[in-house]
């Protein structure tokens, strides 16, 4: 079964502007202009991720052909459920360097099949670490890289601003790469901080997200119930 978490951008979108995509923000009704639109699209881009970095947590939704995931992100923490087509979903805590998995009935089945052994159950926690393989394809999906190196746009890119814009509710400037018909577009609020809200894209090879709730607690600690360790894989 393929496990890891889907790639925020291919080779191209990588040349342009890295791995990690991401964004969201919730404007207070308060919310003053940010004046961020006024930058170069660069530097529309840097600020916008580095602001998420900066926020310390925040909830990533993101769907692409199929696959789902719902997970309130830190650096060291990661909660939430991730639903893949045909496969099955699971549960995934992380704390620190312990990864805790639990799956539906679907994806038990799946693992279980691939491992040769019954090593997943839906009545259990399945537990390891970063230095399994298996359990760090499985934490893969909380792109935690966001809050260490948030994602850069290179210089020789070829994307372009948009103008400001209603996103989720509340002021945004995108910024839109695109080539060869297919576009992928990042938004990043004019009001409050300027975090990224937002990524929208036509590409098979690029995700939908949204990013939002800042700053809030991320909670992560060991299930309770039954856990059993990890096979190696």
């Amino acid at each position: 079964m393929s496990l890891t978490a889907c790639n925020n951008g291919s080779d191209t979108a990588k040349s342009a502007a890295g791995s990690t995509p991401s964004s969201a923000a919730k404007a207070s009704p308060a919310a003053e202009p940010n004046g961020v639109e006024k930058l170069s699209v660069k530097e529309i881009y840097n600020t916008g991720m580095k602001t998420n970095a900066e926020s310390g947590s925040f909830r990533e939704k993101m769907e692409r052909a199929g696959n789902k995931s719902d997970l309130r992100l830190s650096a060291t923490e990661c909660v939430g459920t991730v639903e893949l087509p045909d496969k099955g979903a699971f549960e995934i805590i992380r704390k620190g360097s312990d990864i805790w998995v639990k799956p539906d009935s679907t994806f038990a089945k799946g693992m279980n099949s691939a491992l040769g052994e019954n090593a997943f159950s839906t009545e259990k926690w399945t537990h390891g670490t970063p230095s399994n393989v298996l359990m760090a394809k499985l934490a893969s999906w909380c792109h935690q890289e966001q809050f260490s190196a948030p994602d850069t746009l290179t210089a020789g890119s070829k994307a372009t601003k948009g103008k400001v814009t209603t996103v989720e509710g509340q002021q945004a400037v995108p910024v839109v790469l695109a080539d060869k018909g297919e576009s992928v577009t990042w938004y990043v609020a004019t009001t409050g901080k300027p975090y990224f809200i937002k990524q929208v894209s036509t590409r098979d090879d690029m995700q939908d997200l949204t990013d939002s709730d800042f700053g809030g607690a991320v909670g992560a600690k060991a299930p309770s119930g039954a856990v059993v360790e990890a096979p190696k894989a």
